[in-house]
């Protein structure tokens, strides 16, 4: 893959990202929400620590809108 389409194709699966924390991180809010403060269905403490590392790597990469 040439130099041009890596960073074409790095740009669109930052972009990509960006869907995708955003769908995730509503789905989280729900479902802590439905939660109320207590155990989440489907998730041991590791999971929900493991799904929260992967939100906040998915913010930090992916494209912002000023890019």
């Amino acid at each position: 893959m040439t130099e041009e389409k890596q960073q074409k194709f790095t740009s669109k699966v930052r972009r990509g990202l960006g869907w995708v924390n955003a769908q995730a991180q509503a789905e989280m809010n729900r479902l802590k929400a439905a939660a109320g403060g207590g155990r989440i269905p489907g998730f041991s403490a590791g999971d929900l620590s493991d799904v929260e590392a992967a939100l906040v790597w998915i913010e930090q990469n992916k494209e912002s809108k000023t890019d």
